[in-house]
Formats: C-alpha cells, structure tokens, sequence
C-alpha cells in the first residue's frame, strides 16, 4: 500500500467531502450522511472531518468527530472495502487524538458489530454503557464506549 496521509477537511474541499459522502453510502447505507451534512461539520468550529488520503489521493477511508470542551464524540469513521484491514481507521484515530488532546472521547457502535467493538477496545476504548434501541434499520442497541485520550 503507498504512504496514507491524514488531512482535517474544511467546507472548502467539496471534492473530498463528496467521496466522503459516497463512501459512507458504501459503508453505512442505512445511515449516511449527506454531502451537505459533512460540510457542516467540517464548518463547525468543533467539528473534524479527517480523510485518509492515498498519494494519489484516492480516499482511504474517513472520520468524523467533535470535540466540545473536555468532551468529545467520534461520530463516524469508515474504511473503504479495499484498503480494510491495513491500519486506516487507526491512523484517523490517532490523528483524531493527536488533534483533540486530552479529553474523553465517547461513541456508539451497534451492539452487533463485533469487528467494531473489538477494534475500539485494542484502542483502549472501554464499554460504560448501553442505549437501548438507539440504532433503527433495524432497531438494535447501542454500546456507548470511552477513551481517555492523551
């Protein structure tokens, strides 16, 4: 795989917040947001939208979050099928913390999702709670987890 370079989006890089878009309908059908919604979160003072580029810049894969004073909230992240399994959602992760600093990022992820979960606990993630019936299509709990970034 050629070198992966993580990049914050503005409102700015439409081209990139599209494939942004069009990934996420790859990945999270049932649940993806809309270009118009990835450029207001890029827009927003708290908001990150950090994209996982190739050299050639084809997207990798992609994350986004925001971050509210000592709080934060990892609201999306996916990988392309092709580059799965290689350390991308990783590096999105770290260059989310790195960018944040020390504060507590939550997140939800479904309870059915095992390859997810355990991925967020090899990186230092910890279950602190269950919502119930948060997901629909279908309907499905969610597990809250926490980190503690540094």
């Amino acid at each position: 795989m050629q070198k992966v370079k993580i990049l914050k989006l503005s409102p700015e890089d439409a081209q990139l917040l599209q494939k942004c878009a069009e990934l996420e309908k790859i990945c999270i059908p049932e649940e993806a947001w809309s270009l118009e919604s990835f450029r207001s979160e890029a827009g927003k003072p708290s908001g990150f939208v950090l994209a996982a580029l190739e050299e050639n810049r084809k997207l990798a894969g992609f994350l986004t979050a925001s971050c509210i004073l000592d709080t934060a909230d990892l609201t999306n992240i996916a990988v392309a099928p092709e580059y799965r399994r290689r350390g991308i959602a990783g590096l999105l992760l770290k260059k989310l913390c790195a960018e944040i600093g020390k504060v507590s990022l939550f997140l939800e992820v479904r309870e059915s999702n095992l390859p997810a979960r355990s991925f967020y606990q090899k990186h230092g993630f910890e279950q602190v709670g269950i919502r119930k019936n948060f997901y629909q299509h279908p309907d499905e709990n969610a597990i809250l987890m926490k980190l503690e970034s540094e």
